[in-house]
């Protein structure tokens, strides 16, 4: 027989430890369920009224604690004084419910942003979470390098990758809960493509043979360069 489901059955024993009874749980989601058993077995899960919604809304957040909070303690039993990272949340897949669990549950919060910055308007949840942040992923590409899809984010050519770059780590900068930004990757995609799923971005540091990108080497620099002064305001001597 196959076995059920592990997460509907944590949903189901959260929901019946709510409403005790199922014409409690009929009540309150305007629903006519004949039994727990019917639940456990699925039912029809169209909102019906905002309770269901609030309700559904607690599963979700309590799914999102059961995920961080099992790979946290199981990395901290084994490397105890590392930092716990997250899981690179991308920017359609970061409702507030994981959002707050994942704070909850992990050292930083990381996210994959393939933007071309940190715009400020669609990052004050971060004052609510009140929790270091960092880009797991972001880059810029062109076509001017000789391979088949340039990027994500598309430059105009390597001049403008360089410029793009510096912009972008100049947002996360000025981002006081942003703590640092990963670029993908040091080295471009190869050419003929990724192994898995034929991937072959210009997004590295360096192209397939090792050889600098000079535009994107200089942006690193500079920003590096001045990234103390910029985000707390004093010059270096």
């Amino acid at each position: 027989m196959p076995q059920p489901c592990s997460g509907k059955a944590a949903f189901t024993k959260i929901i019946r430890d709510k409403y005790k009874t199922i014409a409690a749980l009929n009540k309150a989601w305007d629903k006519d369920i004949e039994s727990w058993d019917a639940f456990a077995k699925g039912i029809d899960a169209s909102f019906n009224t905002k309770v269901q919604q609030e309700d559904y809304s607690d599963l979700l957040y309590q799914y999102g604690v059961q995920y961080f909070s099992t790979v946290n303690k199981a990395m901290k039993s084994k490397m105890p004084n590392h930092l716990y990272l997250g899981s690179r949340l991308p920017l359609w897949g970061m409702p507030e419910e994981i959002l707050k669990a994942a704070a909850e549950n992990s050292d930083i919060i990381t996210y994959n942003v393939y933007q071309e910055g940190i715009i400020p308007g669609k990052w004050e949840f971060l004052k609510e979470l009140d929790k270091p942040s960092l880009v797991g992923e972001f880059s810029f590409g062109s076509d001017d390098a000789g391979h088949v899809h340039p990027d994500i984010v598309i430059a105009a050519d390597q001049k403008d990758r360089g410029y793009k770059l510096k912009k972008y780590l100049e947002s996360v900068i000025d981002n006081p809960y942003f703590v640092g930004a990963h670029m993908f990757q040091f080295s471009d995609g190869p050419i003929p493509g990724r192994a898995y799923d034929g991937e072959n971005y210009n997004s590295g540091m360096v192209r397939v043979t090792d050889v600098p990108y000079e535009h994107m080497v200089e942006a690193a620099k500079d920003v590096h360069k001045n990234l103390y002064p910029r985000r707390y305001g004093y010059l270096q001597k």
